[in-house]
């Protein structure tokens, strides 16, 4: 029998993706996001889907229990918990509407059988995650929590974030508000082949050391466009931009295993949004130079770095700018529809 999805925070479908390439039998019967860009995108890769523009928080309970979803997949907004952030946590605005979707399920009637929720490297650590979990054990869902890079399943991009999978199949129990959970992640899916990362001697994951020189990992010339130079001119860099942030560039090749992580910055700030690629010579960058053919990675390059398929495609009137954020926004297709078979078919 088919699963229905009900798809919360679809942004640009990444979720979705995922659910197609999990291979499992499943339809996603209505998506919700506020943001008009991203439902422009969404529409535009999946037109016979049902997409809601409204505030979660707003909508009636009668709506919810019409879903009659058997899972729920989350990607709450990432502001309250990263780190580069206030770290605000639940006290955080954006925060508000996941706060609902986990109140919400001690009232439904016909509660989602699976839960899957990813969130960046942090979350862990914050007290929506304990009020989460709280919730959780009350209603009578199992659960599994991961930290998980799509370095594991050899792409040469690396992308750490927190992962939750629950099931309704527990015994619900009394969960007061001070009781804590001690943090336990898996960095290991079982029945699925992953590259382990190294660990410390303090217990620190270590994805990127461990992972990045590994033959297992895909070259990133695999994930390259074959464009025109003329089509390639609005990613070149500029020699004034190479000569003010030569220091805090990543540069990688096309013989390389890694990627940084790309973010909705890429383009706009230097540091810590994502990689260039250098398509000639091997990097050197103390004297990077225009004429070594640096260039930012296209839309389509970062798109297929986080797992998404050949057939995803954005709007033509969705500008470049808008692109690279969306993709900052959304997730590694790969590394959810492997969790999800897991989560459907093993769990």
């Amino acid at each position: 029998m088919s699963i229905r999805v009900a798809e919360f925070y679809s942004g640009i479908g990444g979720m979705h993706f995922a659910l197609k390439e999990s291979g499992v039998d499943g339809q996603v019967v209505r998506a919700f996001d506020i943001n008009t860009v991203a439902n422009e995108v969404y529409r535009h890769n999946f037109k016979e889907v049902r997409l809601m523009q409204r505030c979660i928080e707003s909508l009636p309970m009668t709506l919810f229990e019409g879903l009659k979803a058997d899972l729920w997949t989350m990607s709450p907004p990432c502001q309250p918990y990263t780190r580069q952030g206030l770290q605000q946590g639940s006290e955080d605005a954006r925060a508000k509407s996941f706060l609902f979707l986990i109140r919400l399920l001690a009232k439904l009637k016909r509660k989602p059988k699976y839960l899957l929720i990813e969130n960046v490297a942090g979350f862990e650590k914050s007290d929506t995650r304990t009020i989460l979990l709280r919730q959780l054990v009350r209603v009578g869902y199992r659960f599994e929590e991961y930290v998980l890079n799509p370095l594991q399943l050899c792409y040469p991009n690396s992308r750490t974030r927190y992962y939750l999978l629950a099931k309704l199949d527990a015994q619900p129990r009394e969960c007061s508000d001070t009781e804590e959970f001690p943090y336990c992640f898996c960095c290991e899916v079982s029945g699925a082949n992953l590259i382990q990362p190294t660990t410390d001697t303090n217990g620190n994951v270590d994805f990127e050391r461990g992972i990045w020189h590994h033959d297992g990992v895909r070259q990133v010339k695999e994930f390259l466009e074959n464009l025109s130079p003329e089509e390639l001119e609005p990613y070149q860099l500029s020699q004034q931009l190479v000569d003010k942030h030569e220091c805090v560039h990543d540069v990688v090749t096309p013989e390389d295993r890694r990627t940084l992580c790309f973010t909705k910055g890429y383009t706009w700030y230097a540091k810590g949004t994502g990689s260039l690629l250098k398509t000639h010579e091997s990097v050197n960058t103390t004297e990077l130079t225009v004429s070594q053919n640096l260039r930012y990675f296209t839309p389509r390059e970062v798109a297929s770095l986080m797992g998404f398929p050949t057939d995803f495609s954005f709007p033509l009137d969705t500008s470049i700018k808008q692109r690279y954020r969306l993709l900052g926004n959304s997730l590694s297709v790969s590394v959810v529809a492997m969790l999800m078979d897991y989560l459907l078919t093993r769990m």
